[in-house]
């Protein structure tokens, strides 16, 4: 009897050690970012919205370590020989060919559906008129992600989610003589913060679903419901203020 115990016991053990050692050994998932859709407007200076997510997220992706990420190069070179848009409207047969071509398992993409960013300027003289500064006052930004990965041996959607990212208000002063510095002042911009925050969400989300798979699986889950709660509050406030207006 203890004999056969024992015998469970190695048995149990060594099987354990082999998951342990697979999982360890397992291949990180191959991803293909694909150009995020901006129905926004906003970020048009550097090229738009879904744009700098598309940028940001792909190099963000590759430094993280869980993933490896097809080089956005060889990506659009496919893209093109192949005639497929580079837009995040993918058709099932396009993902599966692309996924084919690149050695990508999934394709992430998505549409920037929400952009906003509350900024002021105001000027501030000096000591008669000289050393006039620009104050810029920033309520903060957000913005708001449809995300989609698709299985590209299946050419469905395998995993759908809407991340948000946020920023804090801010002031900031600099001299009225001094020059903008083009695209770097945007990466200092509340909205290019907005879209960095988004990117960490939705690169943490992957990582918890297609990676980790743990306890953060239910975290996402508890932060989608507040998401969710959030939004329906939102929606009755604007409906009560409409029917308030209608009262007046």
């Amino acid at each position: 009897m203890n004999r056969h115990i024992f015998s469970k016991t190695r048995t149990c053990s060594f099987t354990l050690l082999l998951a342990l050692a697979h999982a360890a050994c397992a291949a990180p998932p191959v991803l293909a970012v694909i150009k995020f859709q901006d129905e926004t407007g906003g970020m048009f200076l550097s090229g738009g919205v879904g744009r700098a997510l598309t940028t940001m997220l792909t190099s963000e992706l590759a430094a993280r370590g869980s993933f490896n990420v097809v080089e956005r190069q060889k990506l659009r070179q496919v893209m093109e020989e192949q005639d497929l848009s580079l837009s995040g409207r993918i058709e099932p047969q396009a993902s599966i060919a692309i996924g084919r071509l690149t050695g990508a398992q999934y394709l992430v993409t998505g549409t920037v559906t929400a952009f906003e960013e509350d900024v002021t300027q105001r000027v501030k003289s000096g000591f008669l008129g000289a050393g006039a500064r620009i104050e810029e006052v920033s309520k903060g930004g957000y913005l708001a992600v449809d995300l989609r990965v698709i299985d590209t041996t299946t050419g469905e959607i395998r995993h759908a989610r809407t991340v948000e990212g946020r920023t804090e208000g801010s002031v900031k002063s600099r001299r009225m003589d001094e020059q903008e510095a083009g695209l770097g002042a945007l990466d200092e911009g509340p909205d290019a913060r907005a879209v960095r925050g988004a990117v960490i969400e939705i690169i943490d989300y992957l990582e918890c679903e297609m990676v980790l798979r743990d306890a953060c699986v239910a975290q996402f889950a508890e932060k989608e419901a507040q998401r969710v709660a959030r939004t329906r509050a939102a929606i009755r406030t604007d409906a009560d203020a409409a029917e308030a207006q209608k009262g007046e």
